[in-house]
């Protein structure tokens, strides 16, 4: 968990929680995210960080929830 000011981007906060458990989550491969972490620099971070890929899930319609496949 991470608490962080209304200034700091999700990004930024998922970084700051990834590198906090970096040790426990070295079995992890694949991060699944939405449209928010679709930079460059978080993909990058994440691979430095864990040598996890990050995976950008999209979305088929706007404002309707559908289940995706697994991945």
């Amino acid at each position: 968990m991470a608490i962080t000011m209304a200034e700091v981007t999700d990004r930024k906060a998922a970084l700051l929680a990834l590198s906090r458990y970096v040790a426990d989550l070295r079995a992890v491969w694949c991060i699944l995210a939405d449209g928010g972490y679709v930079d460059q620099p978080f993909a990058q971070a994440v691979e430095e960080l864990l040598c996890a890929k990050v995976q950008i899930t999209k979305r088929s319609e706007l404002h309707t929830f559908a289940v995706t496949s697994q991945r």
